[in-house]
């Protein structure tokens, strides 16, 4: 037993290297990191597990039958976990769930690069994947099990084994509704490599694979379309933001793998000439040298995603930025593995030079070479190292001081009304009006605001047609999301009263007593 395990690490310590250095780097900014909770959308996701394990359905407002969610494939496999350890708090059983995933998919990233790249270089990808992919962990969402299998579909696909990447492309389909981008790219692929006659066997499978959820969904839902999905369509009507501002912020995601990590200026110019261009070449430069005609897809993928998400979606939330961030890397490292070969095997100049000499170049050579990968590596590196002594817990923190002062004093029946509904939804357990309309198919009919009160350039403002409409128990807003002219008007001030303020001007309004009797069946 002992020599098997023995043969076993040395055939594959590179793959055990992987997913151990993913899981210390992860495992590091679960534990050390302030910024436990830097988004409100897990706490949605907690609650559906928490609904599924405690045998209320699949639902988020007990008895509303809303698909509130796009990831159902994850949302099970944390309610089945859930289920077996009932006793562990579900936020951090979510983290460790994801940090077992995300260091298995270093394991398949590190094979993807081996395809491509010396043993040497796809560790140094590991590396970079490792200390970026990390910061996944605190947000608490579906993107490491999208990762896993996301690039095991593309392991096997690039390896032939056809029938097993049509699996994985509808399990990942099944995770992230948006794999449909590369499911239509993946289709080109199989009937440009097998033909159009196999290409529907294996979309047939893709779709068998799935048909359970869609049958089920349609059978208890009404669609398989997630609410949270058509609400995204409306987001345009919903937050006042340039057509272009998803393309800015991906842009500026993709200058921070590497060197916007270093220097970050302010500078839109300054930012595009120091860290988007040298990236963006990089990445063209492994595109030219290193892809084929069978992995033109490696590129195809992220360069689509770019495209639709600029167009479609002006919020980029984190999660999104971290999809494809594996193949940005990949592609670029492929450019930089070029670079570093090309400054091994320049010419030494005369060919009368004598072997001291050679050996002199060599070492200035592999000093060049290794000070290169260096300023490749320490971005990533210092990212990391920020993120682990973080001392400020986010901008979403102070939702848990909301959410625990309305759970203190709610009573039975009370509803509460938001635009961020995870914390507050999560700690109450009240029946929640959800303003943006993730799991409430009516909010986005109020939308978009039409109102001369409402200042032409406000990024988001609640209507206050819907608050008139739903009559939330509790209503919670920061100042930028409430007309001013609204809370002065008769009808506001005769509804509602403020109860509570925090330190970042959230605030809560109670619904008036009169009313509340006036609602309650005598």
């Amino acid at each position: 037993m002992k020599s098997f395990l023995k043969t076993c690490f040395l055939t594959y310590w590179p793959e055990v290297l992987s997913f151990f250095a993913t899981a210390a780097a992860s495992l590091a900014v679960f534990l050390l990191s302030a910024l436990r909770f830097p988004n409100d959308d897990q706490f949605i996701l907690y609650r559906y597990v928490d609904n599924i394990v405690a045998g209320k359905g699949f639902v988020y407002n007990i008895g509303e039958q809303v698909l509130g969610s796009t990831t159902p494939l994850f949302t099970l496999v944390c309610a089945a976990v859930k289920y077996a350890l009932p006793f562990v708090p579900t936020p951090m059983l979510v983290s460790c769930i994801n940090i077992l995933l995300l260091s298995i998919s270093a394991i398949f990233f590190y094979k993807l690069s081996k395809l491509f790249l010396s043993q040497n270089f796809a560790l140094f990808a590991v590396l970079i994947f490792a200390l970026n992919l990390s910061r996944t962990i605190p947000e608490g969402m579906e993107t490491p099990l999208f990762l896993l299998t996301f690039l095991a579909f593309l392991y096997y696909l690039f390896t032939d084994k056809l029938y097993l990447s049509s699996v994985l492309l509808s399990l990942t389909l099944l995770t992230r509704p948006d794999t449909g981008l590369i499911a239509a790219l993946t289709a080109l692929l199989w009937w440009q490599k097998v033909g159009w006659r196999e290409t529907v066997r294996l979309t047939m499978l893709c779709i068998v694979v799935a048909l359970p959820w869609l049958l089920f969904a349609t059978w208890y839902f009404g669609s398989f379309v997630p609410q949270s999905l058509a609400t995204k369509l409306h987001s345009h009507d919903i937050y006042r933001l340039s057509p272009l501002q998803g393309a800015k912020i991906q842009m500026a995601a993709l200058s921070r793998i590497y060197f916007g990590r270093l220097f970050d200026p302010d500078s839109i110019p300054l930012q595009v000439l120091c860290n988007l261009l040298p990236f963006l070449g990089l990445v063209a430069l492994g595109a030219w040298k290193k892809l084929s005609r069978n992995t033109w897809i490696l590129l195809a993928i992220p360069v689509l995603y770019f495209l639709s998400f600029s167009i479609s979606n002006p919020i980029i939330f984190p999660w999104y930025l971290s999809e494809m961030e594996p193949l940005w890397i990949l592609l670029s490292i492929m450019g930089v593995a070029f670079i570093v070969e090309k400054i091994h095997t320049a010419s030494p100049g005369s060919v009368q030079a004598n072997r001291s000499s050679l050996i002199g170049v060599g070492s200035v050579r592999s000093v060049v070479a290794g000070l290169f990968l260096f300023g490749i590596m320490l971005g990533p590196l210092l990212g990391w190292a920020r993120m682990v002594t973080a001392t400020d817990p986010g901008s979403k923190y102070g939702h848990f001081e909301i959410a625990e002062f309305i759970a203190t004093h709610q009573a039975p029946g009370d509803t509460v009304g938001a635009g961020d509904i995870g914390i507050v939804g999560y700690i109450t357990g009240a029946y929640i009006i959800d303003f943006i309309g993730l799991v409430n198919s009516q909010s986005v009919t109020f939308y978009p605001v039409k109102d001369a009160c409402a200042g032409q350039w406000q990024f988001y403002m609640t209507p206050p047609k819907l608050i008139e409409a739903t009559q939330p128990t509790w209503l919670i807003a920061a100042p930028s999301q409430m007309e001013p002219c609204f809370l002065a008007s008769p009808w506001f001030t005769s509804h509602y009263r403020e109860a509570y303020k925090n330190n970042a001007q959230i605030t809560v309004w109670k619904l008036n007593q009169n009313v509340l009797s006036k609602q309650q069946p005598s």
